[in-house]
């Protein structure tokens, strides 16, 4: 599910023609679909090669669906290898290569080792019950820019306390 780069989508088009009645390749974006899948999944694959922030892996860990996700962005500031999902490596931004197919294959054989054991059942709840939220940030924010606007101690003392 998704859109991106054109050759890239003409080949997750074929693949329920190559592989029938295991994979259906859709390359739209729908968020129906999409919260269905997230809903079913045990693991979501991200290999993004630009992911400049990415809400699908922060939507996908709130269904507790783990993430295997490439190693850019907001996917490597938001999914923690071991802990709350699997981290590829970088992938090569303009071509597929040997390299890329072997490092998300070796990902995903980690993953799958991982399934069905008690460290899998953590992942997935530590994913479920993440605070996901602008809440603690917001918090951040505010009070740095106190502390700037007011240069006070107690703004400081805020600040270090958040």
């Amino acid at each position: 599910l998704g859109t991106g780069k054109k050759k890239f989508e003409k080949l997750v088009k074929n693949l329920d023609i190559d592989f029938p009645d295991k994979v259906k390749g859709v390359v739209k974006f729908s968020l129906p679909l999409a919260h269905h899948i997230f809903a079913g999944a045990d693991f979501m694959a991200i290999p993004s090669r630009f992911e400049p922030c990415g809400l699908i892996q922060l939507q996908a860990m709130q269904y507790g669906s783990v993430p295997i996700v490439s190693s850019t962005g907001g996917l490597v500031d938001t999914v923690k290898e071991g802990v709350t999902g699997f981290h590829i490596g970088s992938l090569n931004p303009d071509e597929l290569s040997e390299e890329d197919a072997s490092a998300v294959a070796a990902t995903v054989v980690r993953a799958v080792e991982v399934y069905s054991t008690e460290a899998y059942t953590a992942m997935s709840k530590k994913c479920i019950s993440q605070d996901l939220s602008w809440a603690e940030p917001a918090k951040k924010w505010e009070a740095m820019i106190e502390e700037m606007k007011t240069l006070s101690p107690a703004s400081t003392m805020k600040k270090e306390s958040v």
